[in-house]
C-alpha cells in the first residue's frame, strides 16, 4: 500500500464530503419519496417498496464497486457516484411521480453504493493502525450526524424545496471530494488479496456481516417509516422529523465511544452494549409511543445503537492488513448491511399495516434478540468447538 499520510486538509475534506453525500442519500432521501408517496393511495406496504428499491440497487451492484475502484481509482469513483446522486435528484424535481421515483431511487442506489465503498476504503487507509476504531468510529458518527441533520430539511419547507436544497448539497460534497482526491490517501495499491486476508473476510462474515444486517434492517426501516409510524398518534411532519433526527444524532455522538471500547477493551462487550440498548430502547418506544419527550431520548439511543452494530462491524474489518482486500470486506459489510436495508422498510412497512404503531418496535426487538443469540452462540463455539478443544 501506498503511503496512507494525507494532510489535516484533505482528511476533513474526505469526511466532509461523505458527511455532505450521506446527508442526502441516507438522511433525506428515503423520507422524500415515502412523503411524495404518502399523497398518492399507496399503502405503507407499498411505500415500503419504493424505499427498498434503493437498497436493491445497492446490494446488486456493490460486488462490482471494488473492480471499479481498481478499473478507475478511487477519484473517477466518487465522481461517478456524485452523477448519479444529481441525476437522481434532477428527476424528483423534474417529476415527483411513483415511475419516476421509481428510476430516482435505482440512480440514487448507485451513488450510494459507490460512495460508501469508496469512503469507508479510504478512511481504513488514512488511519493509522492503534487508533483505526476511533477513526473509523469518528467517520460513522458523521455518518450519524448526516441521518440526524437530513430529516431537519424537512421542518419549514415544502418538498420541493428540500429537493433543490439537496442538490446544492450534493454540489458542495463533490467540491470537497475534489480537495480530497488531491492528497495520497486517494491512492491505493491494487492487486490480489491472498493469506491471511481470505481467512479474515470468512470470520467478519461469521461475526461482523449478521451485526451488520441487523444495524441495515433498523437504521433503514427507522429514517424512512418513522414518520409514518408516529401518523398514528397523530405526530405531525415536523414533529415526526425531530424524532427521527434524534434517532441520527444518536448515532453522531456514540460512536467515537464505541470505537474506544473496540480499540481499548473488547469489541463482542461493545456489540452486547449495543444490543441491550436497541432492545431497551424500542421497548421504551412501544410503550411511551405518544410522549414526545420519552421517545425522543429513547430513540437517540436507539440510533447509537444500531449505528454502533455498524461502526463495530467496519472497525472488525479494518483490523485487515492486507490492503488489496480492504475494498472486499467494506463491500461485504455493505452487502449485509443492504439486505437489512432491503428486508427492513419492506417488513416495518408490512408490520404497520397489519400492527398500526406496534409491529415495528416488535421487529426490532426481535432482531436484537435474534442477533444476541447468534453472538453468544458463535462466542461459545469459538470457545469450546471442536478446533478449540485440547
Amino acid at each position: 500500500m501506498k503511503t496512507t499520510s494525507g494532510t489535516k486538509t484533505q482528511t476533513i475534506a474526505l469526511f466532509s464530503g461523505s458527511l455532505l453525500f450521506q446527508i442526502i442519500q441516507v438522511g433525506t432521501f428515503p423520507i422524500l419519496i415515502s412523503q411524495f408517496l404518502s399523497d398518492s393511495s399507496l399503502s405503507s406496504f407499498a411505500i415500503g417498496i419504493f424505499v427498498a428499491v434503493a437498497w436493491i440497487v445497492v446490494f446488486l451492484a456493490g460486488p462490482f464497486v471494488p473492480s471499479l475502484i481498481a478499473d478507475v481509482g478511487p477519484h473517477r469513483s466518487n465522481l461517478f457516484a456524485s452523477c448519479f446522486t444529481l441525476v437522481s435528484l434532477v428527476m424528483l424535481a423534474l417529476s415527483p411521480t411513483p415511475a419516476f421515483i421509481g428510476l430516482s431511487s435505482i440512480a440514487m442506489g448507485m451513488g450510494l453504493i459507490i460512495r460508501w465503498i469508496v469512503c469507508d476504503t479510504l478512511v481504513v487507509h488514512v488511519s493509522a493502525t492503534h487508533v483505526r476504531g476511533r477513526m473509523i468510529g469518528l467517520h460513522e458518527a458523521l455518518m450519524g450526524l448526516g441521518i440526524g441533520l437530513g430529516p431537519l430539511l424537512f421542518v419549514g419547507t415544502d418538498l420541493q424545496t428540500v429537493v433543490w436544497i439537496c442538490i446544492a448539497i450534493a454540489v458542495l460534497g463533490q467540491l470537497a471530494f475534489f480537495i480530497a482526491n488531491n492528497s495520497p490517501i486517494a491512492e491505493l495499491e491494487q492487486g490480489p488479496g491472498t493469506g491471511p486476508g481470505q481467512k479474515f473476510l470468512i470470520r467478519v462474515i461469521l461475526t461482523a456481516l449478521v451485526a451488520a444486517f441487523v444495524a441495515g434492517l433498523i437504521e433503514n426501516s427507522a429514517i424512512a417509516l418513522l414518520p409514518l409510524y408516529f401518523e398514528h398518534v397523530d405526530f405531525s411532519l415536523q414533529i415526526s422529523a425531530i424524532l427521527v433526527s434524534s434517532f441520527g444524532f444518536g448515532g453522531t455522538l456514540l460512536q467515537p465511544a464505541l470505537g474506544y471500547i473496540a480499540d481499548r477493551w473488547n469489541y463482542y462487550l461493545a456489540q452486547m452494549l449495543c444490543i441491550v440498548f436497541i432492545i431497551g430502547s424500542s421497548l421504551v418506544v412501544l410503550l411511551f409511543t405518544e410522549q414526545m419527550l420519552v421517545s425522543l431520548v429513547a430513540l437517540f439511543f436507539l440510533g447509537g445503537a444500531a449505528g454502533g452494530l455498524n461502526t463495530l462491524a467496519v472497525i472488525e474489518a479494518g483490523r485487515s492488513q492486507n490492503a488489496p482486500q480492504i475494498p472486499a470486506a467494506m463491500t461485504a459489510i455493505a452487502m449485509l448491511y443492504t439486505l437489512g436495508g432491503i428486508a427492513g422498510p419492506v417488513a416495518s412497512g408490512a408490520s404497520l399495516e397489519l400492527f398500526q404503531n406496534q409491529g415495528m418496535m416488535i421487529l426490532f426487538v426481535l432482531s436484537g434478540a435474534v442477533l444476541a443469540l447468534f453472538l453468544v452462540f458463535h462466542r461459545y463455539q469459538a470457545t469450546f468447538g471442536p478446533d478449540n478443544r485440547q
